[in-house]
Formats: C-alpha cells, sequence, structure tokens
C-alpha cells in the first residue's frame, strides 16, 4: 500500500510539472490514462493467457495507426480549401 501511494505521489508530482510546462501534453495524460487504464482491464484475459488471442488483436496497433492518418489526411484534404495563400518570396534577396 506505501508502495501504491508513493507511486501516485511521484506520478501527480511528474504530471503537474507536465501540466505546468506544456498543457496541452497534460491534458493528454489526464485523458489517455483513462482510456490506457480501461483496455488494459480489456486486454488482460488475453495477455495472462487465460483467454486465446483472437486473430483481430495483434495487427491492431498497425489498423489503428493506419485509421488515424487516414483521417488526419482526410481532415486536412478537406480544410485546404481555407489555408491562406502561399507567400511569395521576393527573388531578388534570395540566392
Amino acid at each position: 500500500m506505501l508502495l501504491l501511494l508513493a507511486g501516485l505521489v511521484i506520478f501527480v508530482l511528474i504530471w503537474a510539472m507536465i501540466w505546468r510546462n506544456n498543457t496541452a501534453l497534460g491534458v493528454g495524460v489526464l485523458l489517455g490514462l483513462p482510456v490506457a487504464w480501461i483496455l488494459s482491464r480489456w486486454l488482460r484475459p488475453y495477455l495472462t493467457g487465460m483467454e486465446h488471442i483472437p486473430v483481430w488483436l495483434p495487427p491492431m496497433p498497425f489498423a489503428i495507426v493506419a485509421v488515424t492518418l487516414l483521417v488526419m489526411g482526410v481532415v486536412i484534404w478537406l480544410r485546404a480549401d481555407r489555408l491562406p495563400p502561399p507567400k511569395q518570396r521576393d527573388d531578388a534577396h534570395h540566392h
């Protein structure tokens, strides 16, 4: 129990330093940890050997990365019409 409390205190101190230096990263850590906890509870039977590993589980990280990149590409493609025009360089000053 004492080890758990010490780990919690260390985590809160590290998270406070992250929050102070980069608020967006602090929010990401704050939201990502519960998601990771839920996923670890869901995957525990497969990781401990209590259940057989389904065929779709090993390639899941690659599928998540591929879908994330696809969604980001679609969002950027849809927003491309609202971008300002590129700045023109003055060729006389640029060698």
